[in-house]
């Protein structure tokens, strides 16, 4: 079905080959997608330069789960800041505001199974603007300052927002996988190619949950 790249005697497809990746640190302490033994075949690693990569390029580095909570820690942070800012100046507009971030991606999904294909493989945080709504969290804010009132969890939106996730991650596997095809020896796609179809992805991604906001603050 897919293609295949002869290393000396064995065959290997690419799902071959993810398997031989391995998430743990190498010796010198560094995780890395394509661990230091691939890189130190002759065939495998000589395969992998001739794709451009190299051992430590950043995208062959993986982020351990202390980078990840340091990075949604700090993501956290900015978030709370842009609140307190945003409160500051509504309140000094209209007297006063009380106002909280609303995730049109919600915390549920980036908690989720599906969570590590937005952060992970398309190096998308749910705390930045993006993804992020100011709702009243009290009556006289939505009175004063014309703000929805923040309704806490709404099963409807994270269902529908799941089924995009799924999509989503459907289409970037399937991407993966073509590049792949292409990594072992047979006809699929370039890593021009798959980086531009991430992108493209990871822009989409975007666009959808801005195109949401007006529709989410209508039905509230």
């Amino acid at each position: 079905m897919f293609g295949r790249r002869i290393f000396g005697k064995q065959q290997h497809s690419f799902a071959e080959l993810k398997k031989r990746m391995r998430p743990t640190p190498d010796a010198d302490g560094v995780t890395r997608v394509f661990s230091k033994e691939l890189w130190d075949d002759p065939k495998i690693g000589s395969m992998l330069r001739e794709l451009g990569f190299a051992p430590d390029d950043q995208r062959n580095i993986m982020r351990t789960a202390d980078d990840y909570i340091a990075l949604f820690a700090t993501a956290k942070y900015r978030l709370q800041k842009r609140t307190e800012t945003f409160n500051r100046d509504m309140a000094a507009r209209h007297g006063y505001c009380r106002a909280a971030p609303f995730l049109v991606i919600d915390q549920s999904i980036w908690d989720g199974e599906h969570g590590a294909f937005l952060y992970a493989q398309m190096d998308l945080i749910g705390f930045d603007d993006w993804n992020v709504i100011m709702l009243a969290v009290d009556a006289r804010t939505t009175q004063l300052c014309g703000l929805p009132a923040h309704p806490g969890a709404v099963p409807a939106l994270t269902q529908v927002m799941t089924e995009h996730v799924i999509r989503w991650k459907t289409r970037y596997e399937f991407a993966l996988e073509e590049f792949g095809v292409t990594a072992t020896g047979g006809q699929g796609i370039t890593r021009e190619q798959f980086e531009a179809q991430k992108e493209a992805l990871r822009q989409e991604i975007i666009d959808t949950v801005a195109s949401m906001k007006p529709r989410t603050i209508g039905e509230l």
